[in-house]
């Protein structure tokens, strides 16, 4: 039993760290003036439907929840795979 409540922390952890490396992916992609592939387009997209660019300061728990649920529906993954095909 410990090894299972500790396996579940484990992911629900790095669901988490996944979603803050996607909210910092998004939030710089945003500084870019460029043409990005359809791909990354469409993550940002998605993204962005949850959370907002950050503009001024702001805590960021609501965000952060926002996204470590987002990354554990897997949403991202299976719009992106819309657009560009299986990533299998």
């Amino acid at each position: 039993m410990n090894t299972a409540i500790k396996n579940f922390q484990i992911l629900d952890n790095a669901y988490g760290i996944l979603g803050i490396e996607f909210m910092s992916a998004a939030q710089a992609l945003d500084f870019r003036d460029f043409k990005f592939g359809r791909g990354v387009t469409k993550a940002k997209e998605v993204i962005r439907k949850y959370v907002d660019f950050l503009d001024e300061d702001r805590p960021l728990y609501h965000d952060h929840t926002k996204m470590k649920e987002l990354v554990k529906s897997c949403e991202i993954l299976g719009e992106v795979e819309k657009i560009v095909g299986s990533l299998e």
